[in-house]
């Protein structure tokens, strides 16, 4: 199958379908780092499966790499401020829309990811391709808990969000049961659940090595008020007093010195003990994770949680939020992680001192997950599951 596919091209996963070092070069130079794992390994493991590959992508400068199997066409993505902050969401989707012209016509079908800039451009060629959106956030929750300035901005990428909704010809996918019951609530559209999947090289083959110390560890992309992070900090500060041999660390670009928010939570005495580690290069979480007793995702609302199934492919016990969006759906409803309400630092307390107390326990609730997601999960299953959607007559 000839696969078309619009989303952040991260800058390392599809290194190895690239035999060219220049070509590799610009892939490493031009794309952003940590964008969109799950994206990135569904289009990693369609080529592992012999499809052919062409990108569409937004970057930090023009260029195109031609192989057998991969063709990646960027766009040099739209960066004045002020504008970028405002309708440069429709900027970027009009260059997206140019770099689509007349390079589908030899493609089965075109596949966007989320329901901005790319779904709006794929949208203005439904009449001549068969075209796909796979939605991975809801719109409308994530301005409703934006900051006033944030709220600018959300504006206009709620806005784009339902002119892709209104266009009936995309097929869209969910991808989690909470994604698809409020799209069916919001648009009426009835979609099929396809969940993200984990890349293989990430499942560890052996067992999980319980470290000497209690180590917590959160992954973040953002310390904003739907993440949650502030709550898992005042947990971690009463669990601390009670157990001072414990550690926490946080992963994720905004977590380093001199970040406003970081420095008022340091005024509060909430970063007492806490390492920040900043970001790192996506293929080198397992390296946190496999040294870490628990993983904790602190959210309000995750559409899916990639962290988790990350977590659980290293055999590590996960804590989540019990009303979390896709959470209890992607845990199972506390089978394959545990789960609490994560609003109340207190709750977050229990159950790290449970976990703490009951290793045992913990790591065999994390054994249970991870064959939940070796059955459910692991990145063949996933990708067949969409090669037979795109199989179906429309």
């Amino acid at each position: 199958m000839r696969i078309g596919v619009a989303f952040n091209l991260d800058n390392e996963t599809l290194l190895p379908f690239i035999s060219n070092q220049n070509d590799k070069d610009l892939i490493t130079n031009y794309c952003k780092n940590n964008v969109a794992p799950a994206v990135n390994t569904l289009i990693l493991s369609f080529l592992k499966a012999g499809q052919f590959v062409r990108v569409f992508t937004l970057a930090r400068e023009n260029f195109i790499i031609r192989t057998d199997q991969l063709e990646i066409y960027a766009v040099k993505e739209y960066n004045e401020y002020p504008i970028k902050y405002l309708w440069g969401v429709f900027k970027n989707a009009n260059l997206l829309r140019e770099l689509m012209r007349n390079r589908f016509s030899d493609l089965n079908v075109l596949h966007a990811h989320w329901t901005y800039e790319y779904a709006y451009a794929a949208s203005f060629y439904t009449d001549e391709i068969p075209v796909f959106c796979t939605i991975r956030d809801i719109a409308s929750y994530i301005w409703s808990i934006e900051s006033l300035k944030n709220k600018i901005t959300w504006i206009f990428k709620w806005y784009m969000n339902n002119l892709v909704f209104k266009n009936k010809k995309i097929h869209f996918v969910a991808n989690s049961y909470y994604t698809a019951t409020i799209i069916k609530r919001k648009y009426n559209i009835t979609t099929p659940i396809i969940p993200n999947s984990i890349k293989d090289s990430f499942i560890l083959k052996g067992e999980h090595e319980i470290p000497h110390n209690f180590r917590i560890l959160c992954i973040s992309s953002s310390n904003d008020k739907r993440k949650n992070v502030v709550t898992l900090l005042k947990a971690y500060q009463l669990f601390k007093k009670k157990y001072p041999s414990t550690e926490l660390q946080i992963i994720g670009a905004p977590f380093v010195s001199g970040n406003n928010t970081i420095e008022k939570w340091r005024e509060k005495g909430l970063l007492d003990s806490v390492e920040l580690v900043g970001a790192i290069p996506h293929s080198e979480l397992f390296l946190y994770i496999d040294k870490c007793s628990v993983f904790v995702t602190p959210s309000l609302e995750e559409t899916f949680g990639n962290t988790l199934i990350e977590s659980i492919a290293r055999k590590v016990p996960v804590i989540a939020g019990e009303k979390s969006g896709a959470v209890p759906y992607v845990l199972h409803n506390g089978k394959a992680g545990y789960l609490c309400d994560v609003s109340k630092p207190l709750n977050v307390f229990n159950l790290l001192e449970y976990v703490y107390q009951n290793p045992d326990k913990a790591q065999q609730k994390a054994s249970n997950a991870f064959d939940i997601l070796i059955s459910e999960y692991s990145e063949n299953i996933v990708s067949k599951r969409y090669l037979e959607l795109y199989s179906k007559p429309s």
